[in-house]
Parts: structure tokens; C-alpha cells; sequence
């Protein structure tokens, strides 16, 4: 029985790698990439159009359908020509080459920070608390509407990114 073990222990061996060799393939580290295709035609696609158009550009990188599907996280469909996916570096590459793409970039989680140089000061803010996350806490211990008199003389300030959801070109 032991020698007919050692005699198989190869074969099973290579079993054994042939059915883990998928499961490592799928391995590969992913992390969202941002597909940019420029700005839209003229004419006028309509938004199940782009979408299938999306959903294509993922095919031609991924092994099935589902695949495809399940990696698509956002389109961008009314100001700008793209998507947000999950992909490989080597996938993001692949699609990075085709014609039609502009640009494949990995997205970058956390890059917003502050950009201002005297707002908290003005309102009597500390930007951090040290105690919680609350950003923006009240120096003193009086209510922040009271030292702000009320909103008396406010001053409002407004970021505006230009994009937004209903857009048209």
C-alpha cells in the first residue's frame, strides 16, 4: 500500500495543481480604475447605450459576462465619457491601449484635503478635534450659534465641482 502511494503521489500532486491553478489565476490584486473616453459624441447616445458600450469595453478584458458585470461600480454618463471599475493592472493596461480610450487610471481614495487658509479661524473652529473625528469643533464650550451671533453678517461660501447629475452636453 505504501509503495502504490508513493508510485501516485506525484499524479495526484498534479491534480491537485491542475484544479488550484484557476483559483490562483483569479488571485490577482484589483482595485478600482477610472476609464475616461474624453468627452461624449455629438448626436447623442442614450444612457442604455453607454452603459452597453461600458459594458463591452469590460468584456474584451474579462473572462465571462458575469465577470464583466460584477466588476462595473459606476458610469459616467452625463458630463464626461467613462467608468469606474474593478480591474487588474493588467487589465487597466489592456484597456489603457485601445483607441477609444483616453486615459486608465487606478482611483485614489483619500486624496480631498482642506484647501482653505483662515475660514476656521474666522468661525471660531478648530479644524480637528483631537478627542473624535469630528472635524470643526467649537473652541470654546459656548453654543457655536451663539458665538456665531445667530448667523448675523454670514458669510457663505460655496464649492461648486460643475458637475452634476443632470447635466446636458
Amino acid at each position: 500500500m505504501e509503495n502504490m502511494m508513493k508510485k501516485y503521489l506525484p499524479l495526484h500532486l498534479f491534480s491537485l495543481l491542475l484544479i488550484l491553478l484557476p483559483l490562483l489565476s483569479t488571485c490577482d490584486d484589483q482595485q478600482v480604475y477610472i476609464i475616461y473616453f474624453g468627452e461624449h459624441e455629438s448626436g447623442g447616445k442614450t444612457i442604455q447605450e453607454i452603459e452597453d458600450s461600458h459594458h463591452s469595453y469590460l468584456l474584451s478584458v474579462k473572462s465571462s459576462e458575469k465577470d464583466a458585470r460584477d466588476s462595473l461600480l459606476y458610469n459616467y454618463k452625463n458630463i464626461i465619457n467613462g467608468f469606474a471599475a474593478l480591474l487588474t493592472a493588467d487589465e487597466a493596461s489592456k484597456l489603457s491601449e485601445m483607441e477609444e480610450v483616453v486615459s486608465a487610471f487606478p482611483s485614489k481614495q483619500h486624496t480631498w484635503s482642506i484647501q482653505t487658509t483662515r475660514s476656521w479661524d474666522f468661525m471660531g473652529l478648530d479644524e480637528k478635534d483631537s478627542n473624535s473625528n469630528n472635524y470643526f469643533k467649537p473652541r470654546t464650550n459656548n453654543a457655536l450659534l451663539r458665538q456665531a451671533n445667530y448667523g448675523e453678517n454670514v458669510i457663505v461660501g460655496m464649492l461648486d465641482s460643475g458637475a452634476h447629475t443632470h447635466s446636458k452636453l
